[in-house]
């Protein structure tokens, strides 16, 4: 008769299997459940487990692994290379007479963001530069010495905070990533298009209205790389052509 054994969470599937073996070993039939797989004592082996579960034996797994690690690893090189770059940038564009933060920056460094989600990241920058949006978090405590807390200022309109979102965004890739999640995605008091709405008193800015302006700039980008692309092409002399 065979008994069941229970799997602690975080368990590794290499670790259930030494389990399951060492209870063999013992004479003992005991099974267990792993993430909806029943795996029995009496007849696994390591490679038939990982077959059950992953569909590749151990070594195939293992080979997987380590690639997915490999090349994270060098994605992850590779962001904080680009970032460096990004910074590199902003810092270029700064002097004492032009780092300071005023509601229109923010403001229209806020819309430019949430209008234009599909541009690189080397390209929002530039956009946001051209707008005078190059201070850092610095500038931004150093201006605002008793700033609101990130969700209630942009829930109220603070500039500190809707300065915040701007340097997060234009400088991190993964700040970027989570300002859409967190600002863009739903039309909540804590929105960028509430933030808008609250400092502008434009009750129209709203998360659909966004999504049309998106669509067109989207449409105009496209055309736009269209033009230069097509200008790049090289030029085929006319077969027909005469030649002196």
């Amino acid at each position: 008769m065979e008994t069941k054994i229970e799997v602690s969470v975080g368990d590794s599937l290499e670790n259930v299997v030494e389990q399951l073996l060492e209870a063999k070993a013992r004479g003992e039939h005991v099974y267990c459940d792993f993430n909806g797989h029943e795996l029995h004592s009496d007849n696994v082996t390591m490679d038939s487990a990982f077959k059950e579960v992953t569909g590749l034996t151990k070594e195939e797994h293992d080979r997987r692994e380590k690639e997915w690690h490999e090349n994270y690893k060098r994605r992850e090189k590779e962001r904080e290379e680009r970032e460096r770059g990004y910074a590199e940038k902003v810092n270029a564009s700064r002097t004492e007479d032009n780092i300071k933060i005023t509601e229109e920056k923010v403001v229209n460094g806020l819309k430019f963001i949430a209008e234009h989600p599909s541009m690189s990241q080397e390209e929002l920058i530039d956009g946001l530069l051209k707008l005078g949006c190059n201070f850092s978090l610095e500038d931004i405590t150093q201006q605002f010495q008793e700033g609101k807390l990130l969700f209630p200022g942009m829930r109220d309109g603070d500039l500190a905070s809707g300065a915040t979102v701007i340097a997060n965004v234009r400088d991190s890739e993964i700040g970027r990533a989570y300002g859409d999640d967190r600002f863009l995605s739903v039309d909540d008091d804590t929105s960028i298009y509430n933030f808008i709405r609250v400092r502008t008193g434009d009750q129209t800015y709203t998360k659909e209205k966004v999504s049309t302006i998106c669509a067109a700039n989207a449409e105009k980008e496209s055309e736009l790389t269209a033009m230069v692309e097509s200008s790049e092409e090289p030029q085929i002399a006319d077969s027909n052509e005469k030649t002196l």
